[in-house]
């Protein structure tokens, strides 16, 4: 068996050859006695790197058909984070607090810059997703993800929408471990309103103040869980007016 760092080595290896040789998702993986000519290792260890990278969705091993280049969606990374968040027990929160505080950095700066350069119907999409919110049930918490998705799609950052959408559904999964009162729907409306109304006006500074108020009632409804002290809420300045 090859040795962890040697492991790590043929699979960065393996991906330097997808790159190199421009091979999209979907495209025929090199054969094994191929990979085993151009990186000189063992079948073994070649077996074991495609295996590793199956893991990532870098590949994709199709039974019966071979192995092609995977398409490296965000699930593997998803199980991956939403495993660190939590592996360290209901009573340690740091790092779901970590993720928060990333969410909320990319989601501010990306409100920010959408707030003076959007399209015309973006505003009444926002509208329709806070109406949805108010309503109990399955759709105000997807009419929660679909806002936030909107704005990130708006801003023009594909990896960055991707990341955030990524946080949004690891930290719903997670967020039971918080404890504290759930938000009402009209208070949860009514946060998402203040950025809609500031996107409105084109206010780029009151969009991200809108955006830090919205995350820190989730710090508050931490903070007064049973396991408190997962953070409190920052001063925000007054609105621009």
């Amino acid at each position: 068996m090859a040795r962890p760092q040697r492991s790590e080595e043929i699979t960065k290896r393996i991906i330097d050859l997808i790159v190199e040789r421009e091979l999209p998702p979907g495209a025929p993986m090199p054969t094994e006695l191929s990979l085993m000519e151009d990186i000189g290792v063992s079948r073994n260890s070649i077996r074991e790197a495609i295996k590793a990278l199956q893991a990532l969705g870098i590949v994709e091993i199709r039974h019966g058909y071979g192995t092609f280049v995977g398409s490296a969606g965000s699930e593997s990374l998803q199980t991956w984070l939403l495993f660190r968040t939590r592996a360290r027990g209901a009573t340690d929160v740091g790092r779901l607090r970590d993720l928060l505080e990333v969410r909320e950095m990319l989601e501010t700066e990306l409100t920010r810059r959408v707030a003076t350069d959007h399209r015309p119907g973006l505003v009444e999409e926002l509208q329709a997703c806070v109406a949805r919110m108010k309503r109990k049930g399955p759709d105000a918490a997807e009419a929660d993800r679909e806002f936030h998705d909107l704005i990130c799609a708006e801003a023009g950052f594909d990896l960055a929408r991707e990341l955030t959408g990524l946080f949004w559904d690891v930290y719903r999964i997670a967020e039971s471990e918080l404890g504290g009162p759930a938000s009402s729907p009209t208070a949860t409306a009514k946060r998402h309103q203040a950025i809609v109304d500031a996107l409105l006006l084109r206010d780029a500074d009151a969009a991200a103040e809108a955006v830090h108020r919205h995350f820190d009632e989730v710090r508050k409804r931490a903070k007064a869980g049973p396991y408190g002290g997962f953070g409190v809420a920052r001063p925000v300045p007054a609105a621009h007016s």
